[in-house]
């Protein structure tokens, strides 16, 4: 009932959609916006400060009730929603809830239908709350950067996050997704790797103590670099599986 509603850009628990495709779009995006690196192309990168904390209940349960008219389910929908401890009443949703991932959608369709329509931004993802518009002119950007959070303000109760939602030329990289997109390439960002070479110790660890086999091991790097390799790091990743190989050969062998 919802989903034919959303705009194709939305890429958040989505099917069909997902970090990958939205990666992918923002390549064509780019490509487009900067008519294939000949000009200059600038990116407002934003995301909605305290999203699941801020996010006003009775908005969405006015949002929802457009479609939904059987009272049971909206009943259902508050309980849902109470079960969110915040600072104010009536505001937030339980993190890590499926149905708090789909109502984020439901919500911040309201922005995108406002982007698409309203301003006819043509060169805009959102992923969740981190969305980004591209466009060859700053100024251009910097009128959509207001009126975006104007409406944010006034419609939707929440506000873009002062520090990063900033206006960045593309040459300097675009955090994205876990990734850094730049003109010609992509570089998987320095947290992302950090925090996988944390868990290779912790794999090292459990390995060792015999609490894990090689091939469990093998599985989840697998899944890592699936993630990976959509970004310049074919040598990156040669150089984990080597070291990977050297503790764990035995085990992958088998």
């Amino acid at each position: 009932m919802f989903d034919k509603t959303f705009i194709y850009d939305s890429y958040a628990n989505r099917k069909g959609k997902g970090v990958h495709s939205a990666l992918k779009r923002f390549d064509k995006f780019k490509r487009k916006a900067s008519k294939n690196n000949t000009r200059n192309c600038y990116v407002l990168k934003a995301d909605i400060r305290h999203y699941f904390d801020t996010v006003d209940q009775n908005i969405l349960i006015k949002i929802i009730s457009r479609k939904i008219k059987d009272k049971r389910v909206i009943w259902l929908i508050r309980e849902i929603l109470r079960n969110h401890k915040s600072k104010k009443a009536g505001e937030g949703m339980p993190l890590g809830n499926l149905t708090s991932q789909f109502f984020a959608n439901v919500y911040l369709n309201e922005l995108d239908q406002f982007i698409k329509h309203r301003l006819r931004v043509k060169y805009y993802i959102r992923y969740v709350d981190d969305f980004v518009i591209l466009h060859s002119s700053k100024k251009i950007l910097e009128k959509y950067k207001e009126k975006v959070n104007k409406f944010l303000e006034t419609k939707l109760k929440v506000e873009l996050h002062p520090d990063k939602s900033k206006i960045i030329p593309l040459y300097k990289g675009i955090k994205f997704l876990g990734f850094k997109v730049f003109y010609h390439h992509k570089l998987l960002r320095k947290s992302n790797l950090k925090k996988f070479r944390k868990k290779l110790v912790v794999f090292k660890k459990r390995y060792k103590k015999g609490l894990i086999d090689g091939k469990e091991i093998l599985e989840s790097v697998n899944g890592w670099f699936n993630y990976a390799k959509h970004g310049d790091t074919y040598k990156l990743r040669k150089e984990i599986f080597e070291d990977i190989e050297k503790i764990y050969y035995l085990s992958f062998v088998k």
